[in-house]
């Protein structure tokens, strides 16, 4: 009982901690946006994270957390506006804009991955436009402008920075709290960290030359399609994570050189300059996270089709491929080692039997229930294969004939022990590397001589009388 309190209070303090962490992020980047590219209205930015960070928090985190949310967004506007009723209205509908994309996102879109597939990436992409477009956008405009804090002139620049500025800030931040959220992946090898540094080294120089001052030898040619250039290498190479955090840095880039007066988005004004990166960045956005998702699944897809080639889709062993790949990778390490290693081919009794009487069906599930026998029998350095039909071959490294009898003799009581019916039996022969071949296929040829040897030998006894248990497991001469 005490551990389970010790256990409730730190979980809570767990979760204290990341609600107050919610709401600092949310107020602190906030307050930078508004603060730094508020250029039509204190209240209104293009580029808006808090917008992610919310959709984020609510769905990794769940509904629960949107009191912190309006938290949030509440002291927020209230440092820029003041107490005012407007504060709290414009802080309702940006909670009520995540909550209704949360909600969109859970239902069409994957959820919490929604950035796992290509088609949900375009969802989330399309459904964060709509909320942003009729949202919070529209309810912001109506405040600001009914309770006097804007002139109507103002409406059409307003409604835009706030739809743009909620969207920018969803597909460009969103992501990083969605997919960071996850828990760790595998780590990199030493070749990866080094990629990992070309990528940066190379977003960071393409951004210095398109944004930061484009050379005078290369002025009037498309250098804004290099970003995207550039940004296939990390959705392609590095996964997600590293498209995402390559976008942010290339934004940071862009947005620094373009308000200063350099690259090929500069406009006249520096909203409409910063209009020009928050697009181009979006647009850039959607498309790198859609193809990192893309090759994310076929990354997949790839692994689990080396893996169906290798194993046989029944037992789940592996299949005759794999097997002649172990049994080169063990002769390898045999002649490295001056070691030796033992192969023993088993074949069921009675599965045409089994086929004849009780149905294809059963003689199937037979097959299965002695193949996890086989697995259960082996050791975690061992490797059981299917052969083909009702033979199966098991690799023990290591091991020499004793030590393949005894496996044998493991596997024959299992399966004297299993009550299911119909009752199963085996016969098995074993090879020894180098004795009895030096290849994979002699080995498996001896193995085989050796089987058929143990069966024709039971078969004689059985038309003389009575098969004795150990006759089960006898190993003919080769």
């Amino acid at each position: 009982m005490v551990d389970l309190i010790g256990r409730a209070r730190r979980q809570l303090g767990r979760d204290q901690i990341l609600l107050v962490s919610l709401a600092i992020a949310y107020v602190l980047t906030g307050r930078g946006g508004l603060a730094w590219f508020g250029y039509v209205h204190p209240a209104s930015t293009l580029l808006f994270p808090p917008a992610g960070i919310a959709i984020g928090a609510l769905l990794v985190l769940g509904y629960r957390v949107w009191p912190v949310v309006l938290l949030g967004a509440t002291l927020l506007y209230a440092s820029v506006l003041g107490a005012v009723p407007a504060a709290g209205i414009l802080a309702i509908a940006n909670t009520g804009e995540g909550l209704l994309l949360s909600y969109l996102v859970n239902r069409f879109a994957g959820g919490r991955h929604a950035l796992q597939t290509p088609r949900h990436a375009l969802r989330f992409a399309g459904l964060s436009l709509l909320t942003a477009l009729t949202c919070g956008a529209s309810v912001a405009t109506l405040t600001l402008v009914l309770f006097g804090l804007a002139p109507v002139t103002l409406v059409d620049s307003l409604w835009i920075n706030w739809a743009f500025g909620s969207f920018a800030g969803t597909v460009l931040v969103a992501p990083l709290v969605l997919l960071f959220a996850q828990g760790r992946t595998n780590r990199w090898k030493k070749g990866q960290l080094l990629e990992v540094g070309a990528v940066f080294v190379s977003v960071v120089c393409v951004g210095l030359v398109v944004f930061c001052g484009v050379p005078v030898a290369l002025r009037g040619y498309p250098l804004e399609m290099l970003c995207f250039v550039v940004l296939l290498w990390p959705a392609f190479r590095l996964g997600r994570r590293a498209s995402s955090v390559s976008l942010l840095v290339l934004l940071a880039l862009a947005v620094f050189g373009t308000l200063h007066g350099y690259g090929p988005l500069t406009k006249n004004t520096p909203n409409g300059s910063l209009t020009m990166v928050v697009s181009f960045m979006s647009l850039m956005a959607v498309l790198i996270q859609s193809l990192a998702a893309l090759a994310a699944e076929y990354s997949v897809a790839e692994s689990q089709l080396r893996e169906l080639v290798v194993t046989d889709p029944m037992t789940g062993l592996p299949n005759y491929r794999r097997l002649v790949e172990v049994l080169g990778v063990e002769i390898t390490r045999a002649n490295r080692t001056d070691g030796t290693f033992a192969v023993v081919f088993f074949d069921m009794d009675g599965l045409k039997q089994i086929n004849d009487e009780l149905g294809h069906l059963i003689g199937s599930r037979a097959v299965c229930r002695f193949a996890e026998t086989l697995k259960a029998s082996c050791r975690d350095t061992d490797t059981a294969a299917r052969y083909g039909g009702d033979e199966f071959v098991v690799v023990l490294p290591s091991s020499d004939e004793p030590g393949a009898q005894i496996v044998i003799s493991r596997v024959t009581e299992r399966l004297a022990e299993d009550r299911v019916k119909p009752e199963l039996a085996t016969s098995a022969g074993i090879a020894v590397y180098p004795k009895d071949g030096s290849t994979p296929t002699t080995l498996l040829s001896a193995a085989d001589r050796a089987l058929y040897a143990v069966k024709a030998h039971k078969a004689s006894v059985r038309r003389r009388g009575v098969v004795p248990i150990s006759e089960w497991t006898n190993v003919g001469a080769r």
